[in-house]
């Protein structure tokens, strides 16, 4: 399914993990540039400089590739023709997408990101030029199964956050006649997709997509509390159903659906960070931090009792002094976890990179496979060869 050559970034990971122990002084230089000449890398990955200014150099060729398009068509200018250019534009970008990863061994280089945003939206456009008055629910799903495939594809970050989006969107469409219950599907919807990718990140399958699904995790995690989020709640509700001011006067006298949301606003962070620390989850801890905030400015947002700058400051001394808290609580590992830091770089669970680590500092030469294979051996040679 991935686009990328799997071995390579198999070898990509592998040398990161050697880097990061060259780092932490486990091997010396010497058995860091064997590793790295039994488990070469050829992919293109520039730094961060030159992967902007990729992007932007591929953006600008793209758009004046889609002018020329729109010019040698402007005699015959009409929205179906507009919408068959970009749905041309969108097969022609994809193209030349597949070629630059496959030939040219571009990984995440900045071109193909680009690439990848100009055929989506393309294509997304030429549908909807194409197909008329869609309703909500149809753009949902077509943008759901858009990015879905550019996500499993070339395990895109924002990609996965997009089909993320686009499903909550998709449900909101479909369920919204049950206006009071909506919240509470968000929650779930959101709950189970952390379960999910929470059990998909441990499958050796899905080791290329590791670091895009804990951002993904995030997401979901932020997502299910904004289901619960008595300031997104009533925004929600205000602007979607009633169109102007209705929550709180038309609502909450009738349900007693103000003291639940309150209770979810002030607890689900100190659930994240319970769970956080209890299950060595760093993103869990992450995003209960960083929803600590949102606590003080819901609180604020509706009990003045104390003026911004005051509340600004009190919420982030709260914020600080929860994190050295934890910094000192987890300052000696508590079953394994530590504040100290990881330099947790790459997919390396699945592939036991600490074995293979151990035999580089012996031996140098071009792998034959991921695992160990013993040879036949003789005598009481305990099934390893001579050459072993």
């Amino acid at each position: 399914m991935i686009a990328y050559n799997k071995q390579q970034l198999d070898n990509r990971d592998m040398v990161l993990e050697a880097e990061k122990a060259f780092r932490k002084q486990l091997i010396t230089q010497e058995e860091l540039s064997n590793i790295k000449a039994a488990y070469p890398v050829e992919l293109y990955t520039p730094n961060m400089y030159l992967r902007i200014g990729l992007f932007i150099l591929t953006l600008i060729i793209g758009i004046f590739s889609y002018g020329f398009l729109c010019l040698i068509m402007l005699g015959g200018a009409s929205e179906s023709v507009f919408g068959g250019i970009n749905l041309f534009f969108a097969i022609g970008a994809y193209f030349v997408l597949e070629l630059l990863v496959k030939e040219k061994k571009h990984y995440k280089s900045g071109a193909d990101a680009a690439l990848m945003w100009m055929s989506g939206s393309a294509l997304i456009g030429g549908v909807l030029l194409l197909g008329g008055s869609m309703n909500p629910v149809g753009i949902g799903i077509f943008v759901l199964i858009t990015a879905t495939w550019f996500f499993l594809r070339f395990a895109d970050q924002v990609m996965g956050w997009v089909a993320q989006l686009a499903l909550l969107y998709t449900l909101i469409e479909i369920l919204q006649s049950l206006r009071w219950v909506l919240p509470f599907v968000i929650i779930g919807v959101s709950f189970a997709l952390y379960w999910l990718l929470k059990k998909l990140v441990q499958e050796e399958a899905f080791r290329h997509y590791k670091g895009v699904m804990k951002g993904m995790q995030a997401l979901a995690l932020l997502t299910l509390y904004a289901g619960g989020n008595l300031f997104v709640v009533s925004t929600f509700y205000e602007l979607y159903y009633f169109g102007g001011p209705g929550w709180h006067t038309v609502v909450m006298p009738m349900l007693p659906m103000g003291l639940i949301f309150w209770v979810l606003t002030v607890a689900t962070p100190f659930v994240y960070l319970y769970f956080g620390i209890r299950n060595k989850d760093q993103v869990l801890i992450r995003v209960g931090l960083i929803l600590v905030a949102a606590i003080v400015f819901t609180v604020r947002y509706y009990h003045s009792v104390a003026p911004l700058e005051v509340a600004m400051t009190v919420g982030g001394l709260i914020m600080i002094l929860l994190a050295y808290g934890v910094i000192k609580y987890l300052k000696e590992p508590k079953n394994g976890f530590t504040s100290e830091e990881d330099d947790e770089k790459g997919t390396l669970e699945a592939l036991q990179v600490e074995s293979i680590l151990i035999s580089q500092t012996f031996k140098t030469g071009a792998p034959g496979k991921d695992r160990f294979d013993f040879g036949g051996g003789s005598a009481s040679g305990g099934g390893a060869s001579g050459e072993y």
